[in-house]
């Protein structure tokens, strides 16, 4: 499942699942534990990289190609200062919808659907 989000007037495939948290934290040189702390006091870095993580595997996902770097991110976010909060949404939708379908799970509660 991924999201298509607009940046720029361009599409963009958009995924936070399991890759993309790998990512993050291989680019950040942090532990899956620091990952329940994103959005909190997040600095502008780690948003590029969120952000470069995210496209990435949506894009891995869709089956087209990326190649842009964190300071392509951070010319995106100078063009289209909305893009940032864009993509931030989608992080929180699909983080929030993946710990609620454990959560769900875990109390033998009902999964949360996949949007496609």
């Amino acid at each position: 499942m991924y999201e298509v989000v607009i940046l720029n007037g361009k599409d963009y495939p958009v995924r936070f699942g399991m890759n993309a948290m790998r990512l993050f934290c291989k680019e950040t040189n942090r532990s899956l534990q620091d990952l329940d702390k994103l959005g909190h006091d997040m600095s502008l870095d780690d948003a590029c990289f969120l952000i470069k993580a995210g496209l990435t595997d949506g894009a891995r996902k869709a089956g087209k190609e990326f190649d842009l770097g964190v300071d392509d991110i951070a010319d995106i976010l100078d063009d289209d200062f909305d893009a940032l909060q864009k993509v931030l949404d989608v992080f929180s939708e699909q983080f929030a919808a993946k710990m609620g379908q454990k959560e769900g799970n875990e109390k033998g509660g009902k999964k949360t659907p996949k949007k496609k």
